[in-house]
């Protein structure tokens, strides 16, 4: 990807599968408020060493963790749009796509634009969007 900044290695596909299924691997049915947070964190920082290297550096990664945490805490907002929004007209996927924006526009705060296309999968103009196969399931 022309004009992308070189972190270092990255991880495989296959190597960023199996840590995050280690990661999650041992916690409880329902993990208590402190460690869905850190498992959270530890998913962010693979999915940072897996997109765009290992040597991103630490101050970036702290402020997309930052944007992450602020987007949390506005699903809680969001759920209950979602809500309201439901008992008008049934729309999971404007949801999760609005969610979805909310965090990009919060990643895009700290990354490039280039960066931002190869963390998030997406070409230069493009929105993030919900993969076809999950969409074409709601209606």
């Amino acid at each position: 990807m022309a004009g992308m900044p070189n972190y270092g290695a990255r991880l495989t596909d296959e190597e960023y599968e199996r840590r995050i299924v280690d990661l999650h691997r041992g916690l409880p049915p329902v993990p208590t408020r402190s460690q869905d947070r850190e498992v959270r964190r530890r998913a962010l920082d693979l999915a940072i060493d897996h997109r765009l290297g290992q040597d991103f550096p630490r101050d970036r990664r702290e402020a997309l963790w930052a944007a992450s945490e602020r987007v949390d805490r506005s699903r809680m907002r969001l759920g209950l749009r979602y809500l309201i929004e439901a008992l008008l007209r049934p729309t999971r996927r404007r949801h999760a796509e609005a969610l979805t924006r909310t965090l990009a526009a919060e990643y895009s705060k700290v990354l490039s634009p280039v960066e931002v296309e190869r963390f998030l999968g997406v070409e230069a103009g493009e929105h993030p969007t919900l993969p076809v196969d999950l969409m074409s399931r709601e209606k």
